[in-house]
């Protein structure tokens, strides 16, 4: 929530200070002449960032303010996907004495390998809807416990979705201000309203997915 709060802030001294309405229709104009084959050069630009642990919230809404909410959520979907199961594997076979050394950082990721066998998916999905371990970081991290691969590629894929979602419309909402977008007093409206029900979703789901990872200590 405090790098939602934090980017919104940054974006909004941006749109005082910089030429982003500039920028953002630049940006647009690029996503659009390259078209599919820009969709497929920015999930593999996204799938190598979050293997770098750039923050995947970021990532996720620069491809809101590119690609809109459909095709951004679609571009988002397929590269974490690809970026879960690649963490993982690097983790469970490449680097697993680092990754092992990494967890140190992260004791509540303890927590969740002491309860990976009983729990499953059902414990990939609270990580995933409750990022108090960051998402790059966890990919590696669920490599070294007892989790078996495709529990965790495919819950990990379905439960992404609800934060990757908010995350994209952010990022839309965002370029939509930014960029002067050229929308009436009614279609602000709307965006504000689905800004303002995306905030309190999030906020919702993470405070109750928190209770139940707590619960778990």
């Amino acid at each position: 929530m405090l790098l939602i709060v934090c980017l919104v802030g940054l974006a909004l001294l941006a749109g005082r200070l910089l030429p982003t309405d500039r920028f953002v229709e630049s940006l647009r104009l690029w996503a659009t002449s390259r078209g599919s084959t820009g969709m497929v050069e920015f999930g593999l630009a996204y799938v190598v960032l979050a293997l770098l642990f750039v923050p995947g919230a970021i990532l996720t809404m620069v491809a809101g303010g590119m690609y809109g909410v459909g095709w951004g959520l679609v571009v988002v979907a397929i590269a974490t996907s690809v970026a879960d199961a690649a963490g993982f594997l690097l983790g469970r076979y490449v680097a697993r004495d680092t990754v092992v050394r990494l967890m140190d950082r992260y004791p509540r990721f303890k927590v969740v390998d002491r309860t990976i066998v009983e729990g499953g998916w059902r414990i990939v999905a609270l990580v995933r809807l409750n990022p108090t371990i960051p998402y790059s970081v966890s990919n590696y991290l669920f490599g070294v416990t007892g989790v078996p691969f495709g529990a965790f590629v495919v819950s990990s894929g379905i439960f992404t979705l609800p934060g990757a979602f908010a995350y994209v419309y952010l990022g839309f909402v965002g370029a939509e201000t930014l960029g002067g977008g050229g929308r009436g007093p009614v279609d602000w409206a709307f965006l504000a309203l689905g800004l303002a029900a995306t905030l309190a979703t999030i906020v919702y789901v993470t405070v109750l997915t928190r209770r139940q990872l707590a619960a778990l200590e």
